[in-house]
């Protein structure tokens, strides 16, 4: 590929990144939710993220290691780093950066998010709901075009867990048990690969929704009906 189509190409990665949803895969990482009854929250993530087209694009062949390419690689760092939360963002080439991610908040109504990555690339996402509720739930994505990105060598592996002290209505984790933190449980995921079932949990929040109040580093809830239940508030982690 020539210089020139390499810039143009450059052009259209970047523009895909706002279009593509679940642009962004998680690999070799541990990812932690906590939160309270009252609705405190905290998030971590310690791992890999790859941009999905681009790897594929590299993987395929149709785009070599040269200046311009690093130049794009450098733009999706670079769209990481304008969330605040990511501590730490290290390139490992290919599309591939190690991140160290961290944010807390608070809830204190219905209809009210936190996601990561972003609305645009969700890994998983929190919600609050009407009935008092929050909910946990990886967005799917990785499920639904596995065999896609395995074929272009892809890959996601790691530790998805919960840890929180509200009354937990229905689960899918792997693993419970109690935590140091008294009064809190632990709910575990091991995720080996893109075709495991995604994390959910919904858990009670001992305080009402429909107070309302001044949020606390979320989002308000109008994303679609259908993304599986996604109730969650959570405790910071130190």
């Amino acid at each position: 590929m020539n210089a020139r189509r390499l810039v143009g190409y450059a052009v259209v990665v970047l523009a895909s990144v706002l279009a593509f949803a679940s642009c962004f895969v998680p690999d070799q990482y541990e990812a932690e939710i906590r939160f309270t009854k009252l609705g405190a929250y905290g998030i971590t993530y310690n791992g890999v993220l790859t941009n999905a087209p681009f790897f594929s694009e590299y993987a395929r062949g149709n785009i070599k290691d040269s200046p311009e390419t690093q130049k794009t690689v450098k733009l999706y760092g670079e769209q990481l780093k304008r969330d605040s939360s990511f501590k730490e963002v290290n390139s490992l080439g290919r599309g591939r950066f190690q991140v160290k991610y961290y944010r807390e908040g608070r809830f204190f109504g219905a209809h009210q998010m936190v996601t990561f990555i972003s609305r645009q690339a969700p890994v998983f996402r929190l919600r609050t709901t009407e009935e008092g509720n929050i909910s946990v739930a990886g967005s799917g994505a990785g499920r639904q075009y596995a065999s896609k990105l395995e074929a272009v060598g892809m890959t996601t592996q790691g530790l998805f867990r919960i840890v929180t002290d509200a009354e937990v209505l229905e689960h899918n984790a792997q693993f419970v048990r109690k935590s140091p933190t008294p009064g809190y449980t632990m709910y575990d995921w091991k995720i080996r690969n893109f075709r495991d079932v995604p994390p959910r949990l919904i858990a009670k929040l001992a305080v009402d929704p429909k107070t309302g109040g001044a949020p606390s580093n979320v989002e308000k809830d109008t994303g679609d009906k259908d993304d599986a239940a996604l109730d969650a508030l959570a405790k910071k982690k130190k």
